[in-house]
């Protein structure tokens, strides 16, 4: 492997090796295509084109944010025509929300049918840019570098290569989605009044989740808005605070906006349900206060907290 670019990918790979992160459990399927270069197959006199088409087909898992492992199978076309296999270690760099950057470290056994044919294994080194369409679809740009495929003395042309291997990929992640949100304490309430009367102030508090960059309201996310709604209900003089929420991934711009639309989304959804919208307060803080370091605890950061208050009557015993 070439010596100004193997120290770069394998530090890249063991520092992300070396970090961990809680995340659900994420394994993908994969699809590229590409091109080929063969370096040094026309410079040797094998007769042989020096580049080609190349398709791939792969599976992997992700075991946090930074580390995976992934196995492949490459067709390299034309002269060559060529079938691998490859299994690699993926580093991996959160850049934002939806961009990461990735290494990734392995080994290549191929098959070469030109000439009398040649088998092996080689180095593989490879970098690549993910971008992040959606929950299930992941869009990456790859370039591998594999190190002396062929064997001059066996394949009968006289040829030991190094193929430099840029690829357009897609990637589906079957297992990724929105993650459950942690349980909602219920609504505790106050005792029937008995005797005689005092004036109390009572409340109603809860915090609904959301997913990754969402602020669709889930179902456990209504049934927590919709005790708020009944508090509201049997206590005519209320007051609503909503308060929305953001984790650290991405800009601070785009969380505070993130965040607003979800305490909207809220406010939207207890109008719906008969609380009277000059009754409601919104507020939103983007990430200023997120907290959160590992996935499940960004996952604490997506919320809107609601807060409902009021003044009552009870009577108490003597």
């Amino acid at each position: 492997m070439k010596k100004t670019v193997a120290p770069t990918l394998i530090a890249l790979a063991l520092a992300a090796a070396g970090m961990s992160a809680t995340v659900q459990a994420d394994w993908y399927l994969g699809a590229g295509a590409g091109y080929a270069e063969f370096s040094d197959i026309e410079r040797n006199d094998s007769g042989l084109d020096g580049d080609g088409e190349a398709i791939s087909l792969f599976t992997g898992y992700n075991f946090n944010d930074y580390f995976g492992v992934e196995l492949g199978f490459n067709h390299f076309g034309q002269d060559l025509d060529t079938n691998a296999l490859n299994l690699s270690a993926i580093g991996r760099m959160p850049l934002s929300e939806r961009m990461s950057l990735f290494a990734e470290l392995g080994a290549l056994g191929y098959d070469v049918d030109a000439g009398e044919g040649d088998k092996g294994v080689a180095p593989m080194a490879g970098l690549g840019l993910t971008y992040r369409a959606s929950d299930l679809v992941d869009l990456q740009a790859r370039y591998r570098r594999i190190e002396d495929m062929g064997d001059s003395g066996k394949n009968g042309l006289g040829f030991d290569t190094d193929v430099n291997n840029y690829m357009l990929e897609v990637v589906l992640h079957p297992n990724r989605g929105d993650s459950t949100p942690p349980p909602v304490a219920p609504v505790v309430q106050q005792p029937a009044p008995e005797t005689t009367y005092e004036t109390r102030s009572v409340t109603a508090d809860g915090s609904i989740y959301f997913g990754f960059d969402k602020s669709d309201l889930s179902g456990e996310s209504r049934a927590t808005l919709d005790e708020v709604a009944r508090f509201s209900q049997e206590n005519p003089n209320y007051q609503v605070e909503l308060a929305g929420y953001a984790d650290r991934l991405g800009s601070a711009e785009y969380n505070r906006k993130l965040s607003e639309r979800r305490a909207l989304a809220a406010k939207d959804y207890l109008v719906q349900r008969g609380v009277a919208a000059q009754n409601i307060q919104t507020a939103w803080y983007g990430s200023e206060l997120a907290e959160g370091q590992t996935e499940e605890e960004r996952q604490r950061d997506r919320r809107v907290d609601a807060k409902a208050q009021a003044t009552i009557e009870v009577e108490i015993v003597e």
